[in-house]
């Protein structure tokens, strides 16, 4: 990890013409973020043809916490209100928004023994503990459409990321399989294969209950992601293999997302009328992301 973080990652960024895009710049009602979904499989997962425009785009980061850094943080958004089943939002840009409705404060409902080595599992970004089904985030965002009807929304699921918790018709998994494109990977306990078919089965579950989400808020919509994610591809220019999502590293696989946009209906008219704060408890955070599998 120390090699990736000290030479891999500064290499990779100074070898980069294209610092990534900047997703409030651009135009959208409603943004609805699949984290850790890379280009690849979103293009041979989903119809494209679905879609008004399709692009693939370059990510700010390789990492959640790191897109928010750099998409939201230290700016000023009274235009958006921001719902998350993701916390980081609240440890790095609480007072960034309109409004910030935190689901993953009350409601989540897959939970997973406690793992060993659990610092060396969470470095390679791999996600265990409790994690907000995509149906509950429909839920409060349609909520927060009807108590904001000017703004814009960012809408952010926690799938595809790992736990692999849906099936492909948008139902939730019966058991939570003990699988992660991590350490488990690296260590040639489970085949790529395996892993590869279970992250694909939770975003066409989370695509499910996305794509009949653009429907119901209306208006413009771009389903994209913060990151992607790796399965022991090369770490250019290097020959060693890369797996989850570390931070700071600029490999296609990890930045290069979709960007998908789709429009039901008329525009919505929206209005800036300013940020506040929405404090939430740095232990409940921290907590809250520690259950999640974060190092924070």
């Amino acid at each position: 990890m120390r090699f990736q973080n000290r030479i891999v990652g500064p290499i990779q960024e100074s070898l980069e013409e294209d610092p990534g895009i900047d997703v409030m710049a651009r135009d959208w009602d409603n943004l609805l973020v699949l984290d850790a979904c890379r280009s690849d499989l979103f293009e041979a997962t989903i119809d494209l043809d679905k879609f008004d425009a399709y692009e693939v785009v370059r990510s700010q980061a390789s990492a959640t916490p790191e897109w928010m850094e750099e998409n939201f943080a230290g700016e000023t958004f009274g235009d958006t209100v921001y719902v998350s089943g993701n916390p980081w939002v609240s440890k790095i840009a609480p007072d960034a928004f309109h409004d910030i409705v935190n689901i993953w404060l009350e409601d989540f409902d897959i939970e997973q023994e406690e793992l060993a080595e659990v610092e060396v599992l969470n470095e390679l970004g791999m996600t265990f503990g409790e994690t907000v089904p995509a149906e509950r985030v429909n839920e409060a965002a349609l909520e927060a459409a009807e108590q904001y009807p000017d703004k814009r929304l960012i809408v952010h699921y926690f799938q595809p990321h790992a736990p692999f918790v849906g099936n492909p018709d948008g139902s939730r998994k019966d058991a939570v399989p003990d699988i992660h494109p991590g350490r488990p990977l690296a260590a040639g306990e489970i085949e790529r294969e395996e892993v590869w078919s279970l992250y694909r089965e939770n975003l066409e579950y989370v695509w499910h209950h996305a794509e009949t989400l653009t429907e119901e808020l209306g208006g413009k919509s771009v389903v994209t992601s913060d990151h992607g994610e790796m399965f022991g591809e090369r770490l250019s220019p290097f020959p060693i293999r890369g797996y989850a999502h570390p931070i700071g590293l600029r490999s296609p696989e990890l930045v290069d997302v979709p960007w998908a946009e789709i429009q039901h209906g008329d525009r919505r008219s929206i209005t800036n009328d300013g940020v506040r704060t929405v404090a939430v408890e740095e232990d409940v955070v921290d907590d809250r992301l520690r259950d999640l599998g974060y190092k924070v």
